[in-house]
């Protein structure tokens, strides 16, 4: 093959992949579980779903306020990435999808975060949380906003409790 037939194959290649990359199949959007809050045994539960955004509790917050979250179920950010809501590395070599911002840019990818006001804190899969702020308690996947949740999929159930 002569160096100008490498070439041509080559920027083929990289067109093909640029392309590819930049068509997103028509994923289903439709949230999985409402996020209906259900009052038990002094303890309230909550279904995440990881299409959804940042998903309103209805529970109002206090600063200094320490809660006991545990959560179970499975989620994902993207296609054929399983997780539990502790999250984990993702892409090509663990450091993320190229152009997505996540809410909590220490935190793993698909791991479960929380948000008062404009305060986003890590909660994963069983953790005791100090509340940062007054206000409303949201909770999310640590995934980029918006369309970039199209892909996602799965719910995890989360228990809140004040400890």
């Amino acid at each position: 093959m002569t160096l100008k037939n490498r070439r041509a194959l080559s920027l083929s290649a990289v067109a093909c992949l640029l392309v590819v990359g930049c068509v997103m199949p028509p994923y289903d959007t439709t949230p999985i579980h409402q996020a209906t809050i259900v009052h038990v045994d002094g303890k309230d539960q909550i279904a995440v779903d990881a299409r959804a955004g940042w998903v309103k509790t209805g529970l109002t917050v206090r600063s200094g306020e320490k809660i006991h979250f545990s959560a179970n179920g499975s989620w994902g950010e993207s296609p054929g990435e399983n997780r539990t809501a502790d999250g984990g590395q993702a892409g090509l070599f663990g450091s993320g999808y190229w152009g997505v911002e996540r809410p909590l840019g220490y935190a793993p990818w698909g791991a479960l975060v929380g948000r008062v006001g404009s305060n986003v804190f890590l909660i994963g899969a069983d953790n005791v949380v100090t509340i940062p702020q007054d206000g409303e308690l949201m909770l999310g996947i640590n995934d980029g906003q918006g369309q970039f949740l199209n892909d996602n999929h799965g719910y995890v159930t989360v228990t809140i409790s004040p400890q």
